[in-house]
């Protein structure tokens, strides 16, 4: 009982010092992958502010790969064997992210943050293609399945936000997000896909913020 007063008190009082924001943006993002090429999607976040004007930050972002793209698998013996696809995909990627954001400017009516970002990423893939013939190979229309939990992606932010949009509390944000994520498992061999997948993610929204931090 006294363990779990110390923990409402404990966080009663960082409510009380540190100030805490919610957002809600939208995405565009493409990738080094043709089968999550440029796409849109959103996220949804909790700041807290820390030491310094600093910023830590959680984010659930869901991701929309709709766009139709050709799948080539080279001959392995004799050209007959090319196997050629065109895809058309219903793909959707879920993020979970952590980062702490350095407050590099910190003016009145806005701020640059600039930090690190590590996340887990769940792929859903589905997929309707066509088997293109060729020699040996038949042709046919076929649809695939497949999941993919647990990838870790790594990356960095930089972020603009500018205060007061509208509203006393309500602020606007543009931020630049480069990360890899680690899609295959290292060591697999013969696997189709990369084992590393570089994405660059654009995110915009509008954030809220539920108090300020206290001024030391």
């Amino acid at each position: 009982m006294k363990k779990a007063l110390l923990i409402i008190l404990l966080f009663g009082y960082i409510s009380l010092t540190y100030g805490q924001q919610i957002e809600f943006g939208g995405i565009f993002a493409c990738s080094t992958s043709k089968k999550y090429a440029d796409c849109f999607g959103y996220r949804v976040g909790y700041n807290q502010t820390v030491k310094s004007n600093n910023r830590l930050g959680f984010a659930f972002s869901e991701y929309f790969y709709t766009t139709p793209y050709d799948d080539i698998y080279p001959p392995e013996f004799e050209p007959s064997s090319l196997l050629i696809k065109q895809v058309d995909p219903n793909n959707k990627r879920y993020s979970l992210t952590v980062s702490y954001a350095f407050d590099l400017i910190n003016n009145p009516k806005s701020k640059l943050y600039f930090g690190p970002e590590m996340g887990l990423n769940y792929f859903v893939i589905k997929e309707q293609y066509e088997r293109i013939p060729n020699g040996d190979i038949d042709g046919g229309n076929f649809n695939s399945n497949s999941t993919f939990i647990n990838r870790i992606g790594i990356g960095f932010l930089m972020e603009f936000q500018l205060e007061e949009v509208m509203a006393k509390k309500i602020s606007t944000y543009i931020s630049i997000n480069p990360e890899f994520t680690s899609f295959e498992k290292i060591g697999m061999m013969g696997s189709p896909y990369a084992y590393f997948i570089g994405w660059l993610n654009l995110n915009f929204g509008l954030r809220y913020t539920l108090n300020k931090a206290k001024q030391p």
